[in-house]
């Protein structure tokens, strides 16, 4: 068995990212919180392949970005078009349609670990069953989803984003369509508030990665 691990970025310079915390911030510190929290990701993600039989990839927001000097570690997918709903089912299906199995996760949850997404890709290598991967965030939506079997696009699109049971729903609509296995809840950055939280979540990991430390330092000057 063979999965999919999509990132799902924006490239500063051609999207506004992390728009909250920008505004509280500024724009500087949103940008690089953003691209030091994808490194981080990504780091994670190529950690948990090694173990894992996982391809990892970039699901880019900008079509114009697919060969940006951001995105060089990992091969690079165009998100398409629509809203969040749309651009994630994209990515799923074309992804489906090469591997036995996807993940999708975003770029602000730096915390995460290589055993969690390693634990999730265990459960979807399961070709016999319809099986799913959800990982709630505190906010209310999710951090991650896999699968590894059709999802209709309705499930995608009837879900209303960026609200407090954004998770609920797709839970809600996807535990319809075979087993579902529930990972740890993390907290995502949205506002500046969440970067105490992040900091600290960072700090008590046992074996952080390179990326996840200089990203723990920079949280720490900007907070001093």
């Amino acid at each position: 068995m063979n999965g999919a691990l999509a990132i799902f970025v924006k490239t500063p310079g051609c999207s506004p990212v992390k728009t909250r915390l920008a505004a509280e911030l500024g724009t500087e510190v949103a940008e690089s919180f953003h691209l030091m929290a994808s490194r981080a990701v990504t780091e994670v993600a190529q950690a948990a392949g090694k173990h894992s039989a996982l391809q990892c990839y970039y699901a880019v927001a900008e079509q114009e970005a697919l060969d940006h000097a951001y995105w060089q570690a990992l091969p690079c997918l165009w998100q398409g078009e629509g809203g969040l709903g749309e651009r994630m089912a994209h990515i799923y299906q074309t992804l489906l349609h090469q591997h036995d199995f996807v993940m999708l996760v975003g770029a602000d949850i730096p915390q995460m670990t290589a055993s969690e997404l390693q634990s999730a890709a265990a459960w979807l290598t399961d070709h016999e069953q319809a099986r799913m991967a959800f990982g709630p965030s505190a906010d209310g939506g999710f951090w991650l989803f896999g699968g590894n079997c059709a999802v209709p696009l309705k499930i995608w699109t009837e879900v209303t984003y960026s609200v407090s049971d954004t998770g609920v729903q797709f839970h809600n609509r996807i535990e319809k369509l075979g087993q579902v296995h529930r990972f740890a809840t993390l907290i995502d950055v949205d506002e500046a508030e969440d970067l105490s939280a992040l900091r600290q979540t960072l700090s008590a990991c046992s074996e952080p990665l390179p990326a996840q430390l200089a990203l723990s330092r920079y949280l720490q000057s900007i907070s001093s």
